[in-house]
């Protein structure tokens, strides 16, 4: 049985932000990080630790995009509670002119943005123990909807699973069988 700690992405591979920084700051953070990143590793934009360096949640790049125009993620959470189709959340985000205009201002908004309004803070569902099976924290991703799972030893995050994690591993696997 493979276990996540042996296909999960370390701490020294994730960029890691002060939760007290901008987007902006966080945006250079991890552009200096995914220089050094091997091309096929995924995770979180980065890992957000508080003034201790505990490891406070986590920012997603879909986050990081929403947090640069509040309009955009009020009007796909109306959207989709409404029950509209991706066709028609398209057509009214191109009349509202967001798809056009969200990004003006870019380096304005992101000095203005904290990294506290846009992070995830990881519940019970985001997080698995390294010693389960990489089957067992995919069946959790898929389960809960989320692409990534923070691995913990104890009370301390050591990583991050991620289901490109799980489904490289099974790529491997399949490619070496002999039929």
């Amino acid at each position: 049985m493979v276990r996540v700690k042996e296909l999960m992405t370390g701490l020294s591979e994730i960029p890691i932000v002060d939760e007290n920084a901008t987007l902006f700051e966080a945006v250079l953070e991890i552009g200096l990080a995914r220089t050094k990143m091997s091309a096929g590793m995924r995770s979180p934009a980065a890992l957000v630790v508080d003034g201790g360096k505990r490891v406070s949640g986590f920012l997603e790049f879909k986050n990081m995009l929403m947090g640069l125009d509040a309009g955009f993620e009020e009007l796909i959470q109306s959207a989709r509670q409404s029950g509209l189709s991706p066709d028609r959340v398209r057509s009214e985000l191109q009349k509202s002119g967001l798809l056009q205009d969200a990004l003006d201002g870019l380096c304005q908004k992101a000095g203005e943005t904290s990294i506290k309004s846009v992070m995830t803070i990881p519940g019970q569902d985001r997080t698995t123990d390294g010693d389960v099976s990489i089957s067992e924290a995919a069946y959790r991703m898929v389960e809960s909807g989320q692409d990534y799972l923070l691995v913990l030893e104890g009370n301390v995050v050591e990583g991050i699973i991620s289901l490109s994690d799980v489904m490289g591993y099974i790529c491997d696997t399949v490619r070496a069988c002999r039929l």
